[in-house]
């Protein structure tokens, strides 16, 4: 049964675009999660923040930030513990107990952080759903997560992502109707 929806497609797609777009239409619902935004400075992409649905956020991958070559990716130094003290607390399923958590994004900056990754594969065998964004590409626990029983993978791209809102937002109310009426039982 697919209790998990996650967005995929290439950089710069509008994924996160989307993902906010849902989180407004999707304002009756109890949610907690983040998402992740860009930081630019003269129109070149310097870092990436993460904002909790609570509004809270924090810069945790930046081009300025002096990492061991452990935590950093590209031209980007990493900083693993600032996005686990922000976002783990909003992905803890068990006391919060939302109809949704929302978990943008999924990728190799942010399972650099041990903790982050496994939250997220236990956030995944929850009964909780989850609406989230994952890297294209990638092997080893990317892999895993794209191809889980559980999830359904929806492949953003330039042709269909302005139609695909009211699809998923369909496809969320299936998802999250079911859980809470296994949560009931």
């Amino acid at each position: 049964m697919t209790t998990n929806l996650l967005l995929t497609g290439h950089p710069g797609i509008g994924k996160t675009t989307l993902v906010k777009r849902l989180v407004e239409r999707l304002g009756h619902l109890a949610m907690s999660g983040f998402y992740t935004e860009e930081i630019r400075t003269r129109g070149r992409r310097v870092g990436f923040r993460a904002v909790a649905l609570n509004g809270t956020s924090g810069v945790f991958a930046h081009r300025d930030y002096q990492t061991t070559s452990r935590h950093r990716l590209g031209p980007y130094g990493v900083h693993p513990g600032m996005l686990e003290n922000l976002v783990l607390p909003h992905l803890d399923w068990k006391r919060k107990r939302p109809d949704l958590i929302v978990v943008d994004e999924i990728a190799k900056m942010e399972l650099l952080s041990r903790p982050l990754r496994e939250a997220i594969l236990d956030l995944l065998n929850s009964p909780c759903p989850v609406l989230g964004t994952i890297s294209l590409h990638g092997a080893g626990v990317l892999k895993r997560i794209r191809y889980r029983e559980d999830v359904h993978l929806v492949k953003l791209t330039r042709k269909n992502r302005s139609v695909l809102q009211g699809e998923i937002l369909r496809r969320l109310d299936q998802i999250v109707g079911r859980a809470s009426r296994t949560n009931e039982v």
